[in-house]
């Protein structure tokens, strides 16, 4: 059995200064967290501070954290999270794989549906802003876990309250979702399961999509999205 991570308390000042200036927590920590609850016990956000996760683990009895960004144990924001999890028993679940601007490979994105299913309520799922990861996920735990329609399911990416910026770069993972139902629209009855594992080609979609370039400098530049 693995040993719970305590950092030092000069490593817990250095990661807690680098996760609030170098990696822009000074935004969610101060002006907006990001956090709502999408359906009874499952809940999303952008990347929590030590002091919000621990208060969320209070509030609402968390269970699991599903920590959608790249896996970097060495990271401040990691290890930081880690150690909160740790401390309060709350399982530290990290699935890499899926970025802001890019669509995942079919296994991934197939074991990414596996997971969902599988996750123990109540739990939170975050990204780095809350908005495009975070919010790729709620569609696809909102509409195969809960059994949203997609069309329902998919508001779980929109700009308010969520950030999401379709018309950016980022609604190539609205892309996904309209390709789907695009499919849908031909064949009642096609399940999203069964059209990644058929259909489902990542460059093809890639490339079909067809962004508003200059927004893009409001989400690399400015909003600094993974």
């Amino acid at each position: 059995m693995n040993s719970s991570l305590r950092l030092l308390p000069e490593e817990r000042r250095r990661y807690r200064r680098h996760q609030f200036w170098t990696d822009h927590g000074i935004f969610r920590e101060w002006f907006y967290a990001n956090f709502h609850e999408m359906a009874p016990g499952v809940f999303r956000s952008a990347q929590p501070s030590p002091r919000q996760l621990r208060l969320w683990h209070q509030r609402h009895a968390l269970r699991a954290v599903l920590n959608l960004r790249a896996p970097a144990p060495k990271e401040p924001h990691y290890r930081l999270e880690q150690e909160i999890c740790d401390a309060t028993g709350m399982q530290h679940i990290v699935l890499h794989g899926f970025g802001s601007r890019d669509l995942p490979e079919k296994e991934r994105l197939l074991a990414a549906m596996d997971l969902l299913t599988e996750l123990p309520k109540p739990f939170l799922l975050h990204c780095k802003s809350g908005a495009d990861r975070a919010g790729f996920m709620s569609v696809l735990y909102m509409h195969l876990v809960l059994q949203q329609p997609i069309a329902e399911a998919q508001r779980q990416l929109r700009l308010w309250p969520f950030g999401h910026i379709r018309h950016a770069n980022t609604g190539i993972l609205d892309w996904f979702f309209t390709s789907y139902r695009l499919a849908l629209g031909n064949e009642p009855g096609l399940t999203l399961r069964h059209w990644v594992e058929r259909d489902y080609d990542r460059e093809a979609l890639l490339k079909s999509f067809r962004p508003w370039y200059r927004l893009d400098w409001l989400t690399d530049r400015l909003l600094h999205r993974e």
